[in-house]
């Protein structure tokens, strides 16, 4: 039994082939015709097809019959007539390799096609037929198309259909437009092209389209092919854009026919009904599909040109690399292979900013915990260095942080100042097999190149404590020791010490205040002054991890207090919660110990992902980032203190081209709408919001997908909307609309908003609410559109920057 049958044209394409001497152009002699190349396609990858057309009796039909029988096609349903030559074809190609037609078919060989010649048998017990719109274009053959689809509908086979249109063949578009409405309602596979669909339904919106013809026509399944960029699909309650692949066009004929060859292959391969198949199934299809295509553009020809399953896979696999990378932060850090979570260890020491992090160096999903390493000059630009931190017989290595011990108080260093870390050894308890969490040292006389475990390790134990991890350390001036703080599961505890190396519980606070939807995490404690008022306020900041009954996911909170050498305690109510930032995607935030006095800066830096789904994301070979570092600052907001925050200034050195509007209305019939071919951008934007309703700002990629920056004036909630942003599927909880209450200071929003290949991260009035989150868009963002649904926005100002990626030089291997 055969599995598909192809019913149409075959006929032969010339292709351009350079010039003559004299300058003429040379074209080459390519057999093809879509039905015989979706034919050619399926038994290229083992498929038994067949083809059922008409060739002339001619050179040209026996070239195209012999080449059928080479390519493994079965040809007995492909007759010769000698009332009409073989169809010619000749293609034009641009400098993309794009192409225009000429023919040569008036009439050709297969439009004499009778009902007569129809293999009705074996069309009854194949498993699918394959159909297209040119074998309609004129009598006989095309009674004998419809009469074929008939039969197959009646016998239960699965149809395909690909109207192919080439207005150049009909005798007028309407005439086109009747003939493939009719075999659009046949069709259980449609398989169409952007131009097509937008002739047929009048819209260029695909989604929208696809809608209308898969509702009008019941079509199973709807596929409609982007080119380059890939394709969407709708199948029953599903659909998705399904992204290409990147090659070096050549000549695109037979691309489309090898895509659906190759789909219809893993459709018949699967075994499943259409309506059976899964998101996943159809993405892996897809992708094959993809490639096949794509691989047909980088050779000459069609029909001869089709690819092997060894070739559509060597294709995916080589592409996995690329995925690996499209996702890199071009300004973000992230590490340079496997995984990466919480910022430790920072410190600024004699020039350089040093980012330790917790670390999986075998594995990008978590795992025994190392330090990895990696140095800046201005926290922009980062160079990776060793692992700073193994594993050993105390366990491994959790969260922690390093300071600079200047009169070498821990008595580590001779006569001189260096690095100190201190972090938490993790392993299990021997006799009660228990998780056991102890604090323990190691230090660097290098300036962090290389490292000492502390001979007396651990420092500080506490056997009744399960959760006891992450300290935070720093020199307290006022009562002239060390000052620890650390987290205890629901609480945190402060030590104080004279030498970094033995400790005295002073104190502990937090049951029954703040969040405690998880578990507490990575303390930090510093004081800020509050704005220029000469008074100063202490900032405890606890990370909170993921409670499966939050949408939230792990996230951050911080108190306002003061601290008296001991403990902290709180100025607010126990019950009032600060969030550090109202978006997904920041966990685990510290900041860096031994800024310079005159800096005079507090800079936070933090985890960029989220536990609930931390170990899905679909970076490849790599995975997690770093948030930007922020400078962080209290000010009185309605009579209470409040942190804010806002990237580093250096972070503007990365701007290379900027573009600025002022004064522009938009309206719902005026919106403002821009394209840009950078996917690392900088967005300032100053608006008025008085006199309309809610305001969204678009970040569009080619592809549909979109991240959507809103605020709603009524409410007063600004927003980040990342349901469609791309890649959202390994995680329920990541396609969502998430945001805070922000008040638009007589009628004023002023926005900051830095979009990065993974991440946007959005500042709202000078960083009094924050959103950071991860994106994963298929393909690049193109646009930026700002829309609002009544009334009128006006763009007081808006700047787009286009900055530059920073790049990691990779210095793990120097001596």
């Amino acid at each position: 039994m055969l599995d598909i049958i192809a019913i149409g044209e075959v006929l032969i394409d010339f292709t351009p082939a350079g010039h003559s001497a004299a300058g003429n152009g040379q074209f080459e002699c390519n057999p093809g015709g879509a039905p015989a190349n979706v034919a050619a396609a399926l038994s290229r990858l083992g498929a038994r097809s067949a083809l059922v057309s008409k060739v002339g009796e001619d050179q040209f039909g026996s070239l195209l019959h012999n080449t059928l029988l080479r390519s493994g096609v079965d040809v007995a349903g492909v007759s010769v007539t000698n009332e009409a030559s073989t169809t010619l074809a000749f293609v034009h190609l641009d400098e993309q390799g794009d192409r225009s037609f000429s023919f040569f078919r008036k009439p050709g060989a297969d439009t004499f096609l009778h009902a007569k010649d129809l293999p009705l048998d074996r069309i009854d017990s194949c498993k699918a037929l394959h159909y297209g719109s040119l074998s309609m274009t004129h009598e006989p053959a095309r009674t004998a198309t419809r009469t074929a689809v008939l039969k197959a509908k009646e016998a239960g086979v699965l149809l395909s259909f690909d109207p192919n249109i080439r207005f150049a063949l009909w005798e007028s578009k309407e005439e086109a437009r009747q003939h493939i409405l009719w075999g659009l309602n046949y069709a259980d596979i449609l398989k169409i092209s952007e131009d097509e669909l937008s002739f047929i339904t009048g819209t260029h919106d695909i989604e929208k389209g696809s809608l209308e013809l898969q509702q009008q026509y019941d079509i199973t399944l709807i596929v409609v092919t982007l080119a380059e960029k890939g394709c969407y699909y709708r199948l029953a309650g599903q659909d998705g854009y399904v992204p290409g692949f990147k090659v070096k066009a050549i000549d695109t004929t037979g691309a489309g026919d090898a895509f659906l060859g190759c789909l219809l292959y893993k459709i018949l391969e699967s075994g499943s009904s259409l309506q059976d198949l899964s998101s996943r199934q159809m993405t892996g299809m897809l992708t094959f599909a993809n490639a096949g295509g794509a691989l047909v553009t980088t050779r000459k020809g069609a029909l001869g040109s089709m690819p092997t399953t060894e070739e559509i896979n060597e294709m995916i696999e080589s592409n996995k690399t690329y995925n690996d990378e499209k996702f890199r932060p071009g300004f973000h850090f992230s590490p340079p292979s496997n995984w990466a979570n919480d910022p430790n260890g920072l410190v600024y020491y004699e020039g350089s900013y040093h980012l330790f992090y917790q670390y999986h160096p075998y594995s990008n999903k978590w795992g025994p915990m190392h330090w990895g390493h990696a140095v800046s000059e201005d926290l922009v630009h980062w160079e990776h260095a060793p692992v700073a931190l193994f594993p050993d017989e105390h366990g491994a290595i959790f969260s922690g942080c390093c300071v600079v011990d200047w009169n070498n108080s821990s008595g580590l260093f001779e006569d001189s100042h260096g690095l100190v870390a201190i972090f938490t050894h993790a392993d299990t308890h021997p006799e009660s097999g228990q998780p056991r969490q102890r604090q323990s040292l190691a230090y660097s006389s290098d300036k962090g190149r290389t490292w000492h475990k502390y001979a007396g390790n651990p420092v500080l134990a506490e056997d009744e404590l399960i959760d006891f991890r992450d300290p935070k350390v720093f020199w307290h001036p006022q009562s002239g020791r060390w000052v620890m703080a650390i987290v205890a599961g629901d609480h945190a505890r402060f030590y104080a010490s004279d030498n970094l190396r033995e400790w005295s519980l002073s104190g502990v606070f937090g049951q029954g205040e703040g969040s405690h939807d998880g578990v507490w995490e990575c303390p930090d404690l510093f004081q800020l002054p509050v704005d220029d008022t000469g008074v100063s306020k202490w900032v405890l900041i606890i990370s909170i991890g993921d409670n499966p009954d939050c949408p939230e996911g792990s996230r951050t909170q911080y108190f306002i207090g003061e601290f008296d050498g001991k403990t902290f305690i709180n100025d607010n109510p126990a019950d009032h919660i600060l969030w550090l930032d109202h978006g997904r995607d920041n966990y685990a935030g510290v900041t860096w110990s031994d800024l310079p006095e005159q800096d005079g800066r507090r800079v936070l830096i933090g985890w960029m992902s989220n536990w609930k789904y931390a170990n899905e994301t679909p970076t490849g070979s790599w995975r997690g980032a770093m948030t930007l570092p922020r400078v962080l600052s209290l000010t009185s907001q309605n009579g209470n203190v409040v942190l804010t925050q806002m990237p580093v200034r250096e972070i503007e050195r990365l701007r290379k081209e900027t573009v600025s509007w002022k004064a522009v209305a938009v309206t719902p019939e005026t919106p403002f709408v821009q394209r840009t071919d950078h996917n690392l951008l900088e967005i300032e934007a100053e608006l008025d919001v008085r006199s309309g309703d809610e305001v969204y700002i678009h970040l569009k990629s080619s592809g549909q997908d979109e991240i959507i920056i809103g605020y709603n004036p009524a409410d007063k909630q600004l927003f980040t909307d990342r349901s469609h942003s791309g890649v959202t599927e390994f995680h329920p909880a990541f396609a969502s609309r998430h945001g805070a209450s922000l008040a638009a200071v007589n009628g004023q929003l002023r926005l900051q908003i830095w979009l990065d290949r993974n991440a946007v991260e959005v500042y709202a009035d000078h960083g009094l609410v924050v959103l950071t989150d991860q994106i994963f868009p298929e393909s690049p963002i193109e646009h930026i559109e700002v829309r609002t649904q009544s009334g009128q926005i006006v763009l007081n100002s808006l700047k787009l920057h286009t900055l530059e990626s920073i790049g990691i030089p990779d210095g793990r291997n120097e001596a």
